[in-house]
């Protein structure tokens, strides 16, 4: 295994599978929307609030493609789920993400 393949070792996604569907997403879409989420959260990020990786590292992520990735991010750009800056490139998940797929989780897990 390469450095490359180390550095991209993923361990899990959840699924929030009920958003997923509510929105027409395959796994593999929701998978890259999920990365941009949390990559752009970083707190030691020199953008905050914002990916600026390559499509190519996503792709890299899940072994996917580098059309997979461009195609689902294309997706989630038209479905409103993430938002990418005209001038940089830069994307993030947008507050309709939030709304359905992490907020909505919390609020669920507390009607419980």
């Amino acid at each position: 295994m390469s450095n490359d393949d180390e550095k991209f070792d993923l361990i899990y996604t959840t699924i929030i599978h009920k958003s997923r569907i509510k929105y027409g997403l395959s796994n593999n879409d929701y998978c890259i929307a999920n990365a941009i989420y949390h990559l752009s959260n970083n707190p030691d990020s020199k953008f905050k609030g914002w990916y600026f990786g390559k499509t190519e590292t996503l792709a890299k992520m899940f072994k996917f493609s580098r059309a997979t990735a461009y195609n689902s991010i294309q997706k989630l750009i038209e479905k409103e789920l993430v938002e990418k800056d005209a001038e940089s490139g830069f994307l993030r998940t947008s507050k309709l993400w939030w709304s359905d797929f992490v907020n909505n989780t919390i609020i669920e897990k507390s009607k419980n």
